[in-house]
């Protein structure tokens, strides 16, 4: 696989494997997922019913919404992207998920698809994927605890993960039910991750002048369900498109 899959509690990461040497800073380019760069091939459905029930969405017909990122990585030799989506239906604990599982398969069959693409193996590894997931109302306890067999354990009580908060300050405790709010849009966990991430494996300068927009279809439209998108690049302070004018 081209990527390196991290699962933790709050989040799901897909870091690309192939290690990119820019000349300069890189110019990042951000997207939410659904509703934004795919949707259900279900009609008139909002979430996807399975790992392969999904299409790239045509804003303008006849063009797909993959085919401007592979422009954009054509055109701009030092273009990252990095796509930031709520997943409130996925869970990751315990391990053995369906919706995880689901959700894993469909980043996957993606991934795939751009490789087969005449562009795809340079947009691979360049695409960052950071994904917010739900919080589970409990958990068991492994048997590997002293615990009672069956013996449910509130998320709080979780062992081994860790909850420091993603600015790195391993002072601050972060409460858990607090991890998972930060890391969901309007929220700036996810971001806030993906520059540490990419800090460490880059030897250029990566700051907040690196981006040039995030693009999201929740912008607190009248038709919008909210205005997560919207809100959170306006959190983070960089400019916010819409897919209509992005993918027009």
């Amino acid at each position: 696989m081209s990527h390196q899959v991290v699962v933790n509690p709050y989040n799901i990461k897909y870091i690309p494997k192939a290690t990119i040497r820019l000349s300069a800073s890189p110019h990042i380019y951000g997207f939410d997922l659904d509703h934004t760069l795919i949707k259900p091939k279900t009609p008139n459905a909002i979430f996807a019913k399975t790992a392969d029930d999904w299409k790239y969405i045509e804003f303008t017909k006849g063009k797909l919404t993959i085919e401007k990122v592979y422009k954009i990585i054509e055109e701009d030799p030092l273009a990252i992207i990095v796509i930031f989506t709520n997943q409130g239906g996925v869970l990751t604990v315990p391990s053995s998920s369906k919706s995880y599982y689901k959700f894993n398969m469909k980043i996957k069959h993606i991934l795939e698809n751009i490789k087969s693409h005449e562009l795809g193996d340079e947009l691979l590894k360049r695409l960052w994927i950071y994904s917010s997931t739900k919080k589970p109302a409990s958990v068991k306890k492994s048997s590997g605890t002293s615990a009672k067999k069956g013996k449910v354990m509130k998320l709080t009580d979780l062992k081994g993960v860790n909850f420091s908060n993603s600015d790195g300050d391993s002072k601050r405790i972060v409460h858990p039910d607090d991890k998972f709010t930060e890391m969901r849009k309007p929220e700036i966990g996810m971001y806030s991750e993906f520059m540490q991430d990419i800090s460490k494996k880059m030897d250029v300068l990566i700051d907040k002048k690196c981006w040039q927009w995030y693009c999201g279809d929740a912008a607190g439209r009248k038709s919008d369900f909210s205005d997560s998108d919207s809100a959170f690049a306006d959190k983070i302070g960089i400019p916010f498109k819409l897919p209509e004018d992005v993918f027009r």
